[in-house]
């Protein structure tokens, strides 16, 4: 890992994309069949405001210093990075040698609206960025939780682990070895970034 991605200036707009690899076939009878061959990977497409040289100059120089697909970073994605629902507390795996695509957790705060259907979350003990599937609340009296997940655990937690749920760090390498910027007389640079994770 080589650092943190800049994050000024923000980006103009920022295309996620959820990869899951799946093959289809149908049968004479028209039954579909679905299998999936490998695991999910977000992948994302950056695009900037157009930029001084000043402005460029620093976020250039990070990206050449990945050479190219070789090195991982970490990135916060704006707006994505923090929940949409109220989660807080002190919250951790509950349980270890979970699987599957259910979490249990606990240390929430009671009687709260925790996420929301859409919200990013990442267990300290592993670089996989999962999405919540379906809002969550706690109970009046319980600060324990059921998280659905996509996609299944890439590994299983230890119990006790820290769940991160705010200022997600994505971990990221550029999805080309090629990166090109655009200039001209008036001084205004334009650039744009193609990013997958990486675990």
């Amino acid at each position: 890992m080589s650092g943190t991605f800049p994050t000024s200036p923000a980006f103009q707009s920022l295309n996620i994309q959820s990869i899951q690899p799946t093959l289809i076939s149908r049968t004479i009878s028209g039954r579909r069949q679905a299998r999936q061959i490998g695991g999910q990977l977000w992948k994302m497409t950056a695009t900037f405001p157009p930029m001084t040289r000043a402005q460029f100059a620093p976020i250039y120089a990070f990206i050449v210093a990945q050479r190219g697909r070789y090195e991982s970073f970490s990135l916060v994605p704006p707006v994505v990075g923090n929940p949409q629902g109220s989660a807080a507390g002190t919250p951790l795996v509950n349980g270890a040698s979970q699987t599957g695509r259910s979490l249990e957790t606990d240390g929430w705060t009671q009687n709260t609206a925790i996420f929301k259907a859409g919200d990013y979350l990442k267990l300290a003990g592993n670089d996989k960025v999962y999405m919540v599937t379906a809002d969550a609340t706690t109970a009046v009296s319980s600060s324990a939780l059921t998280l659905t997940i996509e996609p299944a655990l890439v590994a299983s937690p230890a119990n006790d682990e820290v769940i991160i749920y705010e200022s997600i760090p994505f971990t990221v390498a550029l999805a080309s070895g090629v990166q090109e910027f655009a200039t001209g007389a008036t001084g205004v640079y334009e650039f744009e970034i193609e990013l997958e994770e990486v675990l």
